[in-house]
């Protein structure tokens, strides 16, 4: 297996400003690149909570920590877990969207360079897969999805390709997925045209800017005072929903009337713009990758 290459590494273990003793929780935890640089500051004495909702991602981190007794593991989508079990943390990392493992992984059907079945499933667990969303969902609800979550100005064109295709036959595999997109849009794309439906399709399955929007509140409630929560998202959907959260963190209440502020912001921003991936041969996605911080002062 090909192992996962974290991105914005040192940058992301700077601005959550570990300290010795601390709990934190990776709450996409992966195949432990950050982790194992986490663990390494925070030390014995800190607690370090491993969250993911990939089987196999669970079973990877339990064999390469396993020698590690202050690490507790979570299978489970981040928008799931239990935080009365869990309690106060000091530093929170949330690392989005897929991993490079589970895009080598051509079984599990999230990549149309490799051809498998249509699955897309981070947590293999769950029932609803790609192959029934483009084979049962109606082409309204396939164009709205594919324009929503993937920005495809085709959308409505490329649904009615998938559901014409599949009354003649049912669409099982990435190919034929790709085939289809590739077939009614222009050669002119700068990326492959099949990119953005993959996407909005993979997004659609593991219901990802839900579960996002979702834990953000929740997240940030059981942080510690001067505790931290980064985030590192990969397109312009995650960003936006990460952005416009921590902006409305930071907002100060003012008095209708007279306009004097009512309420300092529990909050601050550490970096008031994102930082961004730089273009990296072991892991593609670095390029597009960005890293917000935010801190409770209050």
């Amino acid at each position: 297996m090909k192992l996962h290459q974290p991105v914005l590494l040192e940058q992301t273990i700077d601005l959550l400003d570990l300290k010795s003793g601390e709990i934190v929780i990776d709450m996409t935890a992966g195949y432990g690149g950050h982790s194992a640089e986490i663990l390494k500051i925070i030390g014995e004495s800190g607690r370090l909570i491993l969250v993911d909702r990939d089987e196999n991602a669970i079973k990877e981190l339990k064999k390469k920590f396993k020698n590690c007794k202050n690490i507790d593991y979570i299978h489970s989508n981040y928008s799931e877990i239990d935080w009365k079990s869990i309690g106060s943390v000091d530093k929170i990392l949330m690392d989005l969207g897929v991993s490079s493992p589970q895009l080598d992984e051509s079984e599990r059907g999230f990549s149309f360079n490799k051809d498998a079945e249509l699955d897309m499933r981070m947590d293999r667990s769950q029932s609803l897969t790609a192959k029934e969303i483009v084979n049962e969902y109606s082409e309204e609800e396939l164009a709205n999805i594919i324009y929503r979550y993937g920005e495809e100005k085709k959308s409505r064109r490329i649904a009615k390709a998938i559901v014409d295709n599949r009354e003649v036959k049912p669409i099982k595999t990435t190919k034929q997925l790709a085939d289809i997109v590739e077939n009614c849009l222009p050669k002119s794309y700068r990326i492959h045209p099949a990119t953005r439906t993959f996407q909005a399709i993979r997004i659609a399955t593991n219901a990802e800017l839900e579960s996002l929007e979702a834990t953000l509140p929740e997240a940030t409630e059981h942080l510690n005072k001067d505790g931290r929560l980064a985030i590192i998202s990969f397109h312009s959907l995650e960003d936006r929903i990460v952005k416009q959260f921590f902006k409305s963190l930071i907002e100060v209440d003012k008095d209708p009337v007279t306009g004097m502020e009512v309420e300092s912001p529990n909050f601050r921003l550490i970096n008031k713009k994102p930082l961004k991936g730089l273009q990296n041969d072991n892991n593609p996605r670095a390029r597009s990758a960005k890293l917000r911080v935010v801190e409770k002062i209050n």
